[in-house]
């Protein structure tokens, strides 16, 4: 049962890095959605306006590593969470070809999506000067509740973002979660064929 609850949000996780990683970065200028001073999360209007500043990355071939570095799920057993630090504990590197088309898609779904299928939404989303500082707040009906941080830099070509994921009311033994991943993605050349 405990390893049913890890995928979700580990997937969830890496998929909105992939989204960060992917199609962030800022070109000089300052975009912000998160609502200051009104107490509320930004709206997807606020979003789009703020992500107006994001540089849409270049097409092409990219490296990309991502590392787990801390896990801790203090109710699971010793022996599981073993396993899964095991599984965590390697950096995994993949090559991939971003399109043109994909390219030019840039940052929608990091706002399309949303919620369709995870109920989630920003808690606050900010681009100033390449740099992403976002929170993301995940709900699901036996998983709990995930608060994601993304914080971390990024350019047409290159990014590095880490998210910091915490996870509270769930069932046992997964009824809390910390997780904290880096993604770093190289453009590397361009796609072949």
């Amino acid at each position: 049962m405990a390893q049913g609850r890890v995928p979700f949000y580990a997937g969830l996780a890496l998929a909105t890095l992939a989204l960060a990683g992917c199609s962030s970065g800022g070109d000089g200028g300052a975009g912000s959605a998160d609502a200051a001073g009104r107490g509320e999360p930004p709206s997807l209007a606020e979003m789009k306006e703020a992500a107006k500043g994001l540089v849409k990355p270049e097409p092409g071939l990219y490296a990309r590593t991502i590392t787990i570095e801390n896990f801790e799920a203090p109710g699971l057993p010793a022996e599981i969470a073993g396993q899964v630090k095991g599984m965590m504990a390697r950096d995994r590197t993949e090559n991939f070809c971003l399109t043109r088309a994909e390219a030019e898609e840039g940052f929608r779904d990091m706002f399309e999506n949303v919620g369709e299928t995870s109920n989630c939404s920003y808690d606050r989303f900010a681009v100033t000067d390449g740099a992403l500082d976002a929170q993301m707040t995940c709900a699901h009906p036996s998983q709990g509740t995930a608060v994601m941080t993304l914080q971390g830099t990024a350019s047409a070509t290159t990014s590095d973002v880490t998210m910091d994921m915490k996870v509270t009311g769930g069932q046992a033994p997964m009824s809390e979660m910390n997780m904290k991943m880096r993604m770093v993605s190289k453009r590397t050349g361009d796609c072949e064929g």
